[in-house]
């Protein structure tokens, strides 16, 4: 369970904390996939960014679809529920892996919490769902059930080794920590670090420079999207 305070202000109620908020803070438009077969897991560790996995099944080129999306910050530490930017990366797999995803969620299904009640205190919750003939099965749950853990293991692994944008991988490795996984950092040249900026001049001119930039933009305009193939 995420706590309702920090220190300094509120954190977004708990009752607020939902599947399908986190998911429309991320750009998505719910938890529950529409369309075509897949397996999405929902990442919610207590002290790193909600990432989001998705696995569909093949094409007609006969490739599963994987796709992550990161927040690039906390949803549950806004003092309400909002639209915050995020990393994106889709991918090109083996159809092997979804039918692994969709054996590994049957399984994880089998070991959830069957009466519904439990409450995470700390490390990362997951939510998980599978459609299947337009039906969806859901679940929710802590990465200390053990089907739970080796499932959504597997599927951050998978995920890290397929995926090429350091921030995607780099927020794929915070999750994998809680499932005593450590996966090297990588560095991301698209966002060096940020450093002091002085500007100079009368307050109009000075104005008129930080207009100027916000018309320009930066790397955190638009979110990002890549698509790439699989490689093992």
């Amino acid at each position: 369970m995420h706590g309702f305070f920090r220190r300094g202000g509120f954190r977004v109620q708990l009752a607020q904390y939902t599947a399908d908020a986190i998911c429309r803070s991320m750009g998505l438009d719910a938890f529950e996939p529409a369309g075509s077969p897949c397996v999405r897991v929902l990442l919610k560790p207590s002290f790193h960014p909600e990432v989001c996995v998705t696995v569909a099944g093949a094409t007609e080129a006969g490739r599963a679809r994987l796709s992550v999306v990161a927040l690039s910050e906390m949803l549950w530490r806004q003092p309400f529920p909002r639209r915050l930017p995020e990393l994106r990366e889709e991918v090109g797999v083996p159809a092997e892996l979804f039918t692994e995803a969709v054996a590994g969620f049957t399984a994880a299904f089998a070991d959830r919490e069957r009466d519904g009640r439990r409450v995470c205190l700390d490390g990362m919750g997951v939510e998980c769902c599978r459609l299947a003939a337009g039906v969806a099965e859901r679940f929710a749950e802590h990465v200390s059930r053990p089907a739970v853990s080796e499932f959504v293991r597997q599927l951050v692994w998978w995920s890290w080794v397929a995926c090429r944008v350091p921030g995607v991988r780099n927020a794929l490795a915070g999750c994998a920590r809680y499932l005593g996984a450590e996966y090297p950092r990588q560095s991301d040249p698209e966002r060096p670090p940020a450093g002091g900026l002085l500007v100079l001049g009368t307050p109009e001119a000075r104005a008129g420079y930080f207009e100027a930039l916000r018309n320009h933009g930066g790397p955190d305009a638009e979110p990002h999207s890549w698509t790439s193939d699989f490689r093992q």
